[in-house]
């Protein structure tokens, strides 16, 4: 069932069931029994499942799902968190802040205007000593803002008055804010509904941040004494062909996703998004790492299954290199974190097999789906007239499915009844992993609102 929720929630549905209405999870129910049929038909030895991106794909989601797994079994799910601590923040979470702040790049100077700060030296003098003369920034913070935990913390651990400064906080090396209080409202939690709410936000945040905490220190445990080094030369060859990728626009960035995913006659996944300029040095050492070397050519096969992660969100071109190593050394990081998980036998874990099953059965189901349209001729129509499509062609392929599977298919009719969807659409995606959209995409395969198939589930 959770499953089902996520798969109509966390992603945008087509018109024809993007509703609540019991007329359109039905659908929604017959869209993704229809998904798990069209894999079956797929034939287990075909072009998909023989293409070696496709298998480093799952590998890749898998590996993901483990390291998550990692981090939810071993550290989240074991923090025990202390009652005062709960009704500390509690009191704080319903606060709204105006705030106005500064950055400084340099931990001397951090110093510097932590001791001015501290003789009564103001906010404003601060930075004019240091020849600000620009519009000081503001902003609104509130509870729910996805902030830097150092932040995040600052603002919400106690309760703090107007013109009130804090930090500078330390967000990473060579990188401080200071902020001001400029005003503040509380938004009080009156309903029994808002007040557990809000105490199970704050518990929620609480766990995630002790826990990150906790597992910080077990990376750092498994990293000790491990230093990457970089071939100097070859790094920067290679930076300069990712900057030049890095910085393609948008419009290009969206034609290349497009290519990877599912336009059969460019290749299907075969990005190749790096370019030829990478052949002259694809045998050159890229890095060496507790004694072991990383080739270019290696580098570029563990892309295929943990795409880079800027920790950056904008990032300006004199910068590239600095984070494009960055990038590279979070990659290697994931790996030994990786090899930890399979050590603990995580990739058996019920939730991490059902999530590369997930994913295997959607991209199995489109696969058949364009060979199925590709033999009737409807193929490259799909995209431009899919309702039309579906209900001429679709729908009758669909219909016979669920006869060939009518006896294998059970459906707790109990628990469907009581899921209640929403008509909000949302496109749920995670910060800071290589796979970063949550579930596949809503397959586009029936408008069949009958459950006249299969069993009751008892």
């Amino acid at each position: 069932m959770e499953e089902f929720i996520r798969r109509a929630e966390n992603t945008i549905r087509p018109p024809y069931c993007n509703g609540d209405s019991y007329f359109h999870k039905k659908i929604v129910l017959n869209s993704l029994i229809a998904e798990k049929m069209m894999a079956l038909e797929s034939d287990k030895d075909n072009e998909l499942s023989r293409n070696e991106q496709f298998q480093d794909y799952l590998r890749g989601r898998k590996e993901q799902a483990m390291r998550q797994w990692l981090y939810d079994h071993d550290f989240f799910k074991k923090v025990k968190l202390d009652t005062n601590e709960i009704k500390k923040v509690y009191k704080c979470a319903g606060r709204n802040y105006k705030i106005a702040y500064y950055t400084i790049k340099d931990n001397a100077i951090a110093n510097m205007v932590k001791r001015k700060l501290l003789q009564g030296r103001t906010f404003t003098d601060v930075l004019r000593e240091l020849g600000g003369d620009e519009k000081i920034p503001q902003r609104e913070v509130n509870w729910n803002a996805e902030e830097h935990e150092t932040i995040h913390t600052a603002l919400f651990s106690e309760p703090l008055e107007k013109n009130q400064v804090i930090g500078p906080l330390r967000i990473e090396e060579n990188y401080y804010t200071v902020i001001k209080i400029l005003d503040w409202t509380d938004r009080i939690a009156i309903s029994d509904s808002d007040i557990r709410q809000r105490w199970n936000h704050v518990t929620e945040r609480l766990k995630k941040k002790h826990a990150t905490v906790q597992y910080r220190q077990y990376v750092s445990k498994i990293m000790r004494g491990k230093r990457v080094e970089f071939s100097r030369d070859t790094f920067y060859k290679l930076a300069d062909i990712f900057g030049k990728l890095y910085f393609k626009s948008r419009k290009e960035k969206k034609v290349a996703f497009k290519q990877r995913l599912w336009q059969k006659d460019k290749n299907e996944i075969n990005p190749d998004d790096i370019g030829d300029n990478v052949e002259k040095i694809i045998d050159f050492s890229l890095l060496q790492i507790d004694g072991e070397i990383l080739t270019v050519r290696e580098f570029e096969k563990e892309l295929r299954y943990h795409p880079l992660v800027f920790r950056k969100k904008r990032i300006k071109r004199i910068e590239f290199a600095e984070q494009f190593k960055l990038a590279v050394v979070d990659m290697i990081r994931d790996k030994y974190i990786t090899e930890e998980a399979y050590k603990k036998k995580y990739d058996k874990v019920n939730i991490v097999e059902r999530n590369v099953s997930m994913w295997r059965d959607y991209l199995s189901a489109l696969y058949h789906r364009n060979q199925y349209l590709e033999s009737i001729g409807k193929n490259e129509n799909f995209n431009k007239d899919y309702s039309r499509i579906i209900e001429q062609d679709l729908n009758p392929y669909i219909d016979s499915l669920q006869q060939k599977y009518n006896d294998v298919i059970k459906i707790n009719r109990d628990r469907f009844e009581k899921i209640q969807l929403t008509r909000i659409d949302m496109f749920v995606t995670q910060h800071n992993v290589p796979f970063s959209i949550v579930v596949p995409g809503f397959p586009k395969l029936t408008t069949d609102n009958k459950l006249d198939y299969g069993k009751i589930m008892e």
